[in-house]
């Protein structure tokens, strides 16, 4: 990552906060000991107090405006140190659906409540097994939802969902998609929670003839899909930075592991053999780092398309973060996937981050049919 000066005290300076307030240990103690909210609230409420609720947002709406470059850094320190906050779900993808789909008085009234931190969002896409959001099918009939949504992020202590609904049209097509916004205490809105391996929060949320009106769609249900797709995509792009931190940790853990440990009475870091895959887990995060890079400058240089930029960066954080995982264990040997190491906690999350905002399958088909195939 290129950062200026400004970017880069930023990042080190979360770096040195989540080393003494968020350390990986404390994912472990979460999902044996849940909390009301999926995530340490005091915890949130210093990250807010350091202005990490306004990295992503304007100035104009009282953010700091750092840019997606900068955003990007402190994603990465978020997977390097899996922490758990609402800082995906509400800074990162709040923010950008408001942005690309908002009304201007939308706007200017949420994100500015994203960018002082007294809002908490969560957002609701799928329906099924898969991540598919044209294939939405949650439909607005005279003012009222009835159906289902899985796989939220976040949300157990979300005080407002954005979720995808259907205004017109069939499953499948682009035509009549739109974001309501609920309130959490809405009448007829059930939320299940369910604890997954990484040992964080998704929520399954049950629509039982939920009141709809106009105002609660984002500008007024006339996005397009353009706008809906920019907004997901810029989310997928920084999803995956969160994604190439972790790996990077990974990388690092095994690389000084490797140079500790003996057998034989040498250290095994000297085998060529493991040498030989430590240099390819370092080629394909580089080369994935470069994606990411790509995509966060265009973002910063207001790019109206990343459909492609978008899926080739989650397809390389997918296969990057599964791949350097699986390495960081094997060369831990029996330990690496053992509760007493931390490798294993790395390679839980990258098998939750990989199906979030759609698996490789989804975004290699994705990338080929952009390009004509």
């Amino acid at each position: 990552m290129l950062l200026n000066e400004e970017q880069r005290l930023l990042q080190q300076t979360i770096k040195e906060f989540l080393d003494d307030n968020s350390p990986v240990e404390n994912i472990r103690t979460l999902r044996d000991n849940p909390l009301p909210k999926g995530y340490d609230e005091q915890l949130w409420q210093q990250m807010v107090e350091l202005g990490v609720s306004g990295l992503g947002c304007s100035e104009v709406y009282g953010g700091f405006g750092f840019g997606a470059i900068g955003l990007g850094a402190i994603m990465e320190e978020m997977g390097k140190h899996l922490t758990a906050s609402p800082l995906f779900s509400t800074v990162v993808m709040a923010s950008n659906i408001f942005e690309c789909c908002g009304s201007d008085a939308q706007k200017e009234q949420w994100l500015s409540a994203i960018a002082s931190g007294s809002e908490t969002f969560a957002v609701a896409i799928e329906e099924d097994n898969h991540f598919a959001p044209l294939n939405t099918e949650l439909t607005l009939h005279n003012g009222r939802l009835t159906g289902k949504k899985v796989f939220v992020m976040e949300a157990s202590g979300a005080q407002h969902f954005l979720v995808l609904i259907r205004l017109a049209g069939l499953s499948g097509e682009s035509e009549g998609l739109a974001w309501a916004l609920l309130d959490r205490d809405c009448d007829g809105l059930i939320i299940k929670r369910h604890h997954m391996m990484d040992g964080r929060d998704m929520c399954s949320l049950s629509f039982d003839n939920v009141a709809v009106s106009s105002k609660q769609l984002l500008n007024d249900g006339k996005s397009s899909w353009q706008d809906i797709a920019l907004a997901l995509d810029k989310s997928t792009i920084m999803l995956a930075a969160e994604m190439l931190g972790g790996s990077r940790e990974l990388l690092n853990r095994t690389v000084g592991y490797l140079c500790e440990r003996e057998q034989f009475d040498v250290k095994i870091g000297t085998f060529q053999a493991l040498q030989h895959r430590c240099a390819q887990m370092l080629c394909q995060l580089e080369l994935a780092q470069s994606a990411l890079q790509k995509a966060l400058s265009m973002m910063d240089h207001g790019a109206k398309d990343l459909t492609t930029l978008a899926s080739q960066v989650k397809y390389m954080a997918n296969d990057c973060y599964k791949h350097i995982s699986n390495e960081a264990v094997q060369m831990h040997g029996g330990m690496g996937i053992t509760d007493e190491l931390e490798i294993g906690l790395f390679l839980k999350r990258a098998r939750v981050c990989i199906q979030m905002l759609g698996d490789s399958s989804y975004h290699s088909d994705r990338f080929a049919t952009a390009h004509g195939f």
